[in-house]
């Protein structure tokens, strides 16, 4: 498709927008063959204040995707296709790796934003020519992930000065049906560009209400993918296998014990220059204590410990056509471990006419980082350096509505220390948070937020130290530690609107629709410079050329608008959403050079044959983004996909999705190559499931 979008067409048309995010996003939809309902139960999001709620009862930027929307609407490869489609997120992926970075409102890397699978932090980094922190999961295991953008969410811990992104993976009760005691899925999926196949299955049982268990695995292998100009992507393919289990147990009424185990590895060619046969495996395990029962007021209790590790291992299978060069067969090994705990209370009481949900609790985690690569001509230990770092907090909040006000009130204390390569660091920070809602009529919620957040500097950070080994005929060049590198602290300013219609244009259709401005202030902003070498004695870098070093480099600013409408009639659907972003350098006035493209996307479709059919489109229009460093500039592109997806009966399924319709070459900002062109992805779906007796 040819696209001439100009940057002032998408402001303009992103600035009538009312929404956060898509209509399936936001709340769960129960349809009648001509109504409907949007349902504030069965989809809830739980990142902005830990308790659970609608996301447009949230006052926040929160959003949720359910794992219907994600399997009609997406068909997933990589979580990227999904979370690339939501208000102020941009995901950075590298096409030779199938790891995903998350980017929010332009803040990314060193876990700026908070990533979770099922509350435990994933928190893998590994430096290099991609970005500085990643993660991997398989789209299969994943119920819903929920999304909350900017550092409102206080009580989720240290580093989310840009939001909080929990996974959730399956339960029994996705696969159970009311009344089953067992039940069993089978699906495939053919994908044409990289002639990938996917095979996904699931298996559950329950015993009453005292126990039930899920188990389910993947098997998936993707070949290069083309571009839309036609170019293969070397390396872009890729193996995977992966694996859950969880059982759940209920001893006695209102309490469950939970545990979870979840297995991801990847095998996969990683490089240009130096090619390495890349094999990654990530595993998840926790078990979480819950106990809840309506009529206990004081007690909603949870406490859960867990533990991820994901380790990267490399074997160089191809070297450069320069010297010096790494040794053809030396390997490399990076591991983090991630121990953490986490334990909360909600207990909700009644003075005068004011309800108040009080939570408090703590939380802690311990990075151990652990890096292995003997060849004296590969940098691993030098950009990825080992050692340990402890993150702790405690935090108090206290939602309180009295008639059409709402407020929240939240107090939390962070401290770290780390240790590695010689040197140490510490430190310790109180983050407020103060929002308030007005409700004067059913239809319309105003809000506005202040918070802060702190972020500790990672291990690489304040860490890193060694000589990164001559490249093409280039010198060395040394990186130095810098032990008094300061965390990172965000002030936000944030208001928005929420609005719901119900029976706008027929009974029983409805709107949902938010806009939401912020203003985000980071002090002590963490950013590599380059410092030059001096012959002075005592000079921070004495060895030419030059070094590299992590510094607090300045004040950055960041500002933007995130607004959508999407209205649901039953028989059709339709929506709008569109972000805008915006972030600067204090110091300088220099844009800084993570700040996502603007972005519009239009989606809509129909339900017919009694529901049994749901087909429709999504359009995305991205304009260029030229305010960032020569080199890192992209240009803009609208991409055209569609889906549909037809239940034959109550056992069988299938689903045709076609992304990027046009076959139209773009590449993606932050990321290194063009991303697919043209692809279809075919599914089939089976299930069964019963009584046993």
């Amino acid at each position: 498709m040819a696209l001439g979008l100009s940057r002032s067409v998408l402001l303009a048309s992103a600035s009538i927008l009312v929404l956060t995010g898509h209509v399936q996003a936001q709340d769960a939809v129960v349809l009648g063959q001509d109504a409907v309902a949007l349902e504030t139960i069965t989809v809830t999001t739980h990142t902005a204040t830990r308790t659970e709620s609608a996301p447009y009862d949230a006052l926040s930027g929160s959003t949720v995707v359910d794992r219907d929307t994600m399997e009609t609407e997406f068909a997933p490869s990589r979580v990227s296709n999904v979370l690339d489609t939501l208000p102020g997120v941009w995901t950075d992926e590298n096409a030779d790796d199938p790891a995903t970075a998350i980017n929010i409102r332009g803040l990314q890397d060193f876990g700026r934003v908070n990533v979770m699978i099922n509350g435990a932090r994933q928190n893998f980094q590994r430096s290099g020519h991609n970005a500085n922190g990643m993660f991997y999961i398989d789209p299969e295991m994943i119920r819903s992930v929920d999304v909350t953008r900017g550092p409102v969410s206080t009580i989720y811990g240290s580093g989310a000065i840009g939001g909080v992104v929990d996974f959730r993976t399956l339960t029994a009760d996705d696969v159970l049906k009311p009344g089953e005691d067992v039940a069993g899925r089978l699906k495939g999926r053919y994908e044409t560009n990289s002639k990938g196949l996917n095979g996904h299955a699931e298996v559950a049982a329950r015993v009453g209400t005292a126990f039930d268990a899920v188990a389910a695995g993947t098997w998936a292998s993707y070949s290069d993918y083309t571009d839309g100009a036609g170019n293969k992507i070397p390396n872009s393919g890729y193996d995977l296998k992966s694996g859950l289990f969880e059982a759940r147990a209920r001893p006695a009424d209102g309490h469950e014990l939970t545990a979870t185990g979840i297995l991801y590895n990847a095998t996969y060619d990683q490089g240009e220059g130096t090619v390495y046969d890349t094999d990654t495996t990530t595993e998840t395990y926790r078990l979480k204590y819950r106990y809840q029962r309506p009529e206990d007021r004081f007690f909603d209790l949870s406490a859960q410990v867990y533990y991820t590790s994901t380790k990267t291992d490399q074997t160089i299978v191809g070297v450069p056509n320069y010297f010096p060069r790494p040794s053809l067969g030396s390997e490399r090994e990076f591991k983090i471990e991630t121990t953490g705990v986490d334990v909360f209370n909600t207990s909700r009481v009644m003075l005068g006419q004011t309800h108040h949900a009080i939570t408090y609790g703590a939380d802690a985690f311990r990075d151990q980082v652990k890096t292995s690569d003997p060849d004296p001509f590969s940098s691993g230990e030098e950009f990825t350096p080992p050692g340990s770092r402890n993150v702790y907090g405690t935090y108090i909040q206290d939602q309180m509505t009295i008639g059409m006000l709402d407020v929240i009130g939240a107090l939390r204390f962070d401290g770290y220390d780390m240790d590695g390569q010689g040197t140490t660091s510490s430190g310790d920070h109180l983050s407020p948070r103060l929002t308030v809602g007005l409700t004067p009529a059913d239809w319309i919620t105003v809000f506005g937020t202040y918070a802060e957040a702190y972020r500790a500097p990672s291990l690489t950070e304040t860490t890193w130290t060694g000589t990164h080994p001559p490249v093409g005929g280039a010198p060395p060049f040394t990186f130095l530690p810098n032990a008094d590198l300061k965390p990172e602290t965000a002030h936000n300013f944030e208001g928005g609107v929420n609005f719901r219609f119900d029976d706008v244009i027929q009974d029983g259709d409805g709107i949902r629709a938010r806009v939401l401005g912020y203003y985000n202030q980071v002090d002590d902003y963490i950013g590599a410079v380059v410092v030059p070498f001096s012959f002075r004695p005592g000079a921070t870098c004495s060895s030419p050329p030059f070094c590299y070093q992590y510094e607090n480099i300045s004040q950055a600013n960041l500002w933007g608008f995130e607004a959508g409408i999407d209205y649901d009639a039953g028989r059709w659907f339709a929506g709008l959403s569109g972000t805008i972003a915006r972030g600067t350098d204090a110091e300088t006035g220099s844009d800084l050079d993570t700040i996502p493209p603007d972005r519009l996307i239009l989606s809509g479709g129909f339900r017919a044959l009694e529901q049994k059919l749901t087909a429709g489109g999504r359009l995305s229009l991205v304009a260029a983004q030229e305010k960032v460093s020569p080199g890192l500039e992209s240009d803009a592109y609208a991409l055209l996909d569609l889906f549909a997806s037809y239940n034959v009966d109550d056992r069988v399924s299938v689903g045709l999705n076609i992304d990027n319709v046009f076959d139209t070459y773009y590449q993606p900002f932050l990321d290194a190559e063009a991303a697919p062109g043209l692809n279809a992805k075919l599914t089939l779906d089976l299930r069964l499931g019963g009584k046993l007796n």
